[in-house]
């Protein structure tokens, strides 16, 4: 009779427990837990590949000498052998920012799908595109400038005295660090 009694003890735990998974809730509740923290992890991982050089190099050194400018540029070559990356430089640090500038760079995947910037017309289309990262660095203070140049990495007394002398009136003047330093990691390119 024990034995009876607890065979449909055991019965009766696994139909509680099939009664507890057919509730729509409590089934949804760890699922969606799940697909949340797989899909917070895709996310991030898109962010971070999307922020590496290897991405950007992707489409810029089919198009034009941007990568090689670059390159060549004191934020690939360094004594310190500190590199800044594409995104340090054109990738805001804030969340809001950066998904507004990520979303905005769609428009060069598109662009570059329909055929308004080719190879042939970069050059062309260079000097609107350069603006607009001007433009943008101008709006919020050379912020990933700063992010980077700041304590340590920005001692006013190594500079030369001209530098340090630009560098303690820039706010004064208004200045951000784009106004001085707009060649400094690509050519400088004449605004129409």
């Amino acid at each position: 009779m024990g034995e009876q009694q607890s065979g449909n003890q055991s019965l009766s735990r696994k139909q509680q427990v099939w009664q507890w998974l057919k509730k729509p809730l409590w089934l949804g509740v760890p699922v969606g837990i799940v697909v949340g923290i797989l899909g917070i992890a895709a996310f991030q991982g898109v962010m971070v590949a999307s922020n590496q050089n290897a991405f950007c190099f992707s489409c810029h050194l089919k198009m034009d000498t941007i990568v090689q400018e670059y390159k060549a540029s004191p934020h690939y070559v360094s004594a310190d052998e500190i590199h800044a990356t594409c995104a340090d430089c054109h990738v805001p640090n804030d969340f809001i920012n950066k998904m507004r500038v990520k979303i905005t760079a769609t428009a060069d995947i598109y662009y570059m799908l329909t055929g308004r910037i080719t190879k042939e017309n970069f050059e062309q289309e260079r000097p609107r595109l350069a603006q607009m990262v001007w433009d943008d660095m101008t709006a919020d203070n050379s912020a990933n400038c700063r992010h980077c140049h700041t304590g340590a990495n920005f001692d006013l007394q190594s500079q030369p005295q001209r530098a340090r002398l630009n560098h303690e009136l820039m706010a004064q003047r208004g200045e951000t660090c784009i106004d001085c330093h707009s060649g400094i990691a690509h050519k400088r390119i004449a605004i129409k």
